[in-house]
């Protein structure tokens, strides 16, 4: 059986805890150790998922040590990335030895055999270093399935790590954009990184839209410029949002990388990964639309 450890950041969402909870409890494969880290939560779920930990060994309840005057962006990637250390950590002193290291976002409903089939997809391909299930929707009319998603680059919200890649590429990188410069690290060390075959869960709400949807995609296009997306790239994404009714969504996301580029704000440290996200994004991205357009030829 694969073991693996989770962990997922935490900021007033206890309209979301006990049905993510509920979930993580029914998975026909589920986790060796659970890490929440909350994030200066107000609205008691910290107090109830401390009560239910008290009976759950495998849950734990942290505090951030991040600095919380800072939300979103990179903040998030500190906390998560400490949340996957302490995660391997506390693992490794219950003599716990994960294979698989995996984030969990307070927004998502779970079907039971979600993580044995990101496990299996693992088990299938030692190259995997990064995998996730694929996002939909719940809205009155069922579900949708959350758009831009490519089955070559795993989803924040679930994404799963192989232990043995998150140690190469040095943890979560700790910039905005984090779950990208997940895969674009793991890439350029020779893993491969996929959503994983059948797995699916719920996001209750749009990515980037808990603030809605301006300054959500606002701060997209700030973090497309921070990890250096290519132009052309910057313009198909925007071209891209606007698709979707009200239409709005590129506007704002070219409005945060134009101001960004204006006021020549920094750009990622991390040379490989800016690298990542030039030319070889450009060309990734070629050779996916062309295996559209030939499926549906």
């Amino acid at each position: 059986m694969t073991a693996y450890v989770l962990t997922t950041p935490m900021r007033d969402e206890m309209a979301h805890v006990p049905a993510l909870l509920a979930g993580l409890e029914k998975q026909t494969l589920p986790p060796a150790l659970w890490v929440v880290v909350d994030d200066g939560s107000t609205d008691g779920c910290r107090q109830w998922l401390q009560k239910q930990a008290a009976s759950r060994p495998w849950l734990l309840v942290l505090e951030s040590v991040d600095d919380p005057s800072e939300y979103l962006g990179a903040h998030i990637a500190r906390i998560k990335r400490w949340g996957l250390q302490q995660a391997l950590q506390i693992a490794e002193q219950r003599s716990i030895a994960p294979v698989l290291a995996g984030v969990l976002d307070a927004d998502v409903d779970l079907p039971p055999e979600h993580y044995e089939l990101i496990a299996a997809a693992f088990e299938a391909n030692p190259r995997l270093g990064v995998s996730s299930s694929l996002l939909y929707l719940e809205d009155p009319s069922g579900r949708e399935r959350e758009q831009f998603q490519s089955d070559e680059l795993p989803r924040g919200p679930t994404q799963t790590f192989r232990t043995a890649c998150l140690a190469e590429i040095g943890g979560l990188p700790p910039y905005p954009g984090f779950d990208g410069a997940a895969n674009v690290k793991a890439q350029a060390h020779g893993w491969q990184t996929r959503i994983a075959q059948g797995a699916v869960a719920i996001h209750s709400r749009p990515t980037a839209t808990r603030f809605g949807t301006a300054a959500g995609f606002r701060r997209k296009g700030e973090y497309a410029w921070f990890l250096g997306v290519h132009p052309v790239l910057v313009a198909a994404r925007a071209a891209a949002y606007t698709l979707p009714a009200p239409h709005d969504a590129g506007w704002y996301f070219l409005k945060g990388w134009t101001d960004s580029a204006v006021h020549r704000r920094p750009r990622c440290p991390d040379p490989e990964i800016r690298a990542g996200y030039g030319w070889p994004r450009v060309l990734g991205a070629a050779r996916r639309a062309l295996r559209r357009l030939a499926t549906k030829s």
